[in-house]
């Protein structure tokens, strides 16, 4: 559908390609919700506190649309926008990843430690 608007006008491809891309992830968001439930069961189950679930989740999330931002730069001919957020994704998921490194490396003392 794309290829073929866009022989006649070619700014409607942008427009297209962004619509596309979101429907397809909120399909996939609404697939995902059964799977994250199981993954917060998971979380009660063996008493891990529920504000790093919300935390994980925001860098998948942040990876995604990173990842989403970046491909439609490139697509759009902005590959040099598109290496930017990238970057810029990278350094929030290591700013959000802080505290999941302080948790786990506090764990692993707790258990070498006894």
């Amino acid at each position: 559908m794309s290829i073929t608007i866009s022989k006649f006008n070619p700014e409607f491809k942008v427009y297209i390609t962004a619509i596309f891309g979101i429907l397809v992830l909120f399909m996939l968001f609404r697939e995902l919700s059964t799977y994250i439930q199981e993954i917060a069961d998971i979380f009660s189950k063996y008493d891990i506190q529920t504000k790093y679930f919300g935390t994980i989740l925001k860098i998948v999330g942040i990876a995604y649309i990173c990842d989403f931002i970046s491909l439609l730069c490139k697509d759009l001919g902005y590959e040099s926008i598109g290496k930017k957020v990238e970057i810029a994704g990278k350094l929030i998921i290591l700013i959000y990843s802080i505290d999941i490194i302080k948790i786990f490396l506090d764990q692993i003392l707790l258990l070498v430690n006894g």
